[in-house]
């Protein structure tokens, strides 16, 4: 989808034809929408977890005392789809190559279902309904996400660098962001049972981010508007993690990586002075 939205706003810019937009003084509404097209986060450290007691987790979920198990590290990419960007800035010229501006962005990636690890040792799972399963050594663990949700709200500024037929800029922003709980969905493939595991908290955190790109002006029954491309880089800090479920591990740390992490994002915009 990214795609086709990044190319309409590329053949906009390159056909329409050319006039003045930054104008000090002006206002501008510019929502816009595309995709993270690559993210730098990690979600699931790998690990070797091991339980000398028997362990129940937040959902009634209960594990024998012999449960072992390795875990494999998992990027973004591996938990979620492809994370779809929307949002909108509200700006004003204070200069007719500067502007300042707020925003707010949306930003929602729908979980996937992917191996988690491998049972190393034999063990007795009881789901939250009282039932018990054997679950064998070889048997192997898949993890669902919860779906990604986030909202921004931010300000900054752009500087524009009028061209005869186009416009380019360049800017930056920083703000606030709230990052939605993230629970995981482990299924034992060959029992054919699952439980519910806390991985991530409600997290609200500062963020700050660079854009550039290309606009052009359009003339749409004599209202002046602008079609443009972005691209954007965005720095989140680390997400919270919940370990009421995950401290399972030897060391006493859970599998979840809080690490920060860099989204770059491409989306199509619209501008509509006034």
């Amino acid at each position: 989808m990214f795609k086709k939205l990044y190319l309409v706003g590329l053949v906009c810019c390159l056909l329409a034809p050319s006039s003045a937009f930054a104008e000090k003084g002006k206002l501008s509404f510019t929502p816009y929408m595309g995709a993270i097209a690559a993210t730098s986060r990690d979600m699931v450290d790998s690990a070797s977890l091991s339980v000398s007691d028997a362990q129940t987790w937040s959902d009634g979920s209960q594990l024998s005392a012999k449960f072992r198990a390795d875990v494999k590290s998992q990027s973004f990419q591996d938990t979620h789809d492809t994370p779809l960007l929307t949002g909108f800035d509200i700006g004003y010229f204070i200069k007719d190559d500067l502007e300042v501006f707020g925003g707010f962005q949306y930003v929602q990636a729908g979980g996937n279902t992917t191996k988690a690890g491998d049972i190393t040792a034999a063990f007795t799972f009881t789901d939250s309904g009282g039932s018990s399963t054997s679950v064998g050594a070889t048997d192997t663990v898949n993890g669902t996400f919860d779906d990604y949700k986030s909202w921004a709200l931010k300000v900054g500024a752009t500087k524009y660098f009028p061209m005869q037929t186009f416009t380019t800029y360049a800017g930056g922003y920083a703000g606030f962001k709230h990052v939605d709980s993230m629970n995981v969905k482990l299924t034992l493939v060959t029992a054919d049972v699952s439980g519910t595991i806390k991985f991530y908290d409600a997290t609200n955190t500062g963020f700050f981010g660079f854009h550039t790109g290309a606009n052009k002006e359009i003339d749409l029954g004599g209202t002046a508007l602008i079609m443009g491309v972005r691209a954007r880089l965005d720095y989140t800090p680390e997400l919270n993690d919940n370990d009421s479920d995950t401290s399972l591990v030897t060391n006493g740390s859970g599998t979840n990586n809080a690490g920060g992490g860099v989204d770059f994002g491409l989306t199509a915009q619209l501008s509509i002075p006034f």
